[in-house]
């Protein structure tokens, strides 16, 4: 009877203990954003960092939220007119600030992790062009919500820590799909 307890009281600790997928934890992040809008990509210049925070039941439940914010705008030396013609001049972009909130199904083993996010998010951005000669053209303060996925993989350093490699839709509902490739480090409590 005491070994069947004892059994018993082992299987149901196991999973709290080895597979570094159960309880809460939080992360930290930087991120680069892919902003193809009016054609022009500014993905070497465009940087946010995120926070986040979730809890994970078991490997198919779990919950994050998290929050970004933009370091600096992406520019380029040309941009789209009305007509779809290129002209010289200067255009800035920024994501301001982001909430999102994800479903976070994951594989897990002792070393690695393999995972989807499914949820929703809200952009705040800013934009202006100027001229060749530094004249304003045009400027934008928008945001937009919508549905946000994205895949990652994550590798175990130790029985807290795991790094983990991301790339993400921020938002459907903006024009031609801000995604962002990040690399995060996370604590398991």
């Amino acid at each position: 009877m005491k070994k069947l307890c004892v059994l018993a009281l082992s299987l149901l600790a196991l999973p709290a203990l080895a597979d570094n997928d159960r309880g809460f934890y939080i992360g930290a992040g930087a991120a680069s954003i892919d902003d193809l809008q009016d054609g022009i990509d500014n993905l070497s210049q465009i940087r946010a960092v995120e926070l986040f925070g979730g809890y994970k039941y078991n490997e198919a439940l779990g919950i994050e939220l998290r929050l970004g914010n933009g370091q600096t705008a992406g520019t380029s030396n040309h941009y789209f007119d009305a007509q779809g013609k290129s002209q010289v001049g200067k255009v800035e972009r920024e994501i301001g600030s982001y909430q999102s909130i994800y479903y976070k199904p994951e594989l897990a083993n002792d070393e690695a992790k393999l995972y989807a996010l499914l949820g929703y998010t809200h952009v705040n951005s800013s934009g202006k062009i100027m001229d060749a000669t530094g004249k304003l053209v045009s400027s934008s303060d928008g945001s937009g919500s919508g549905y946000s996925y994205g895949v990652g993989v994550g590798f175990v350093i130790n029985e807290h820590f795991n790094i983990n490699f991301e790339y993400k839709n921020i938002c459907e509902d903006i024009s031609n799909k801000p995604n962002l490739a990040s690399v995060n480090i996370d604590y398991r409590f």
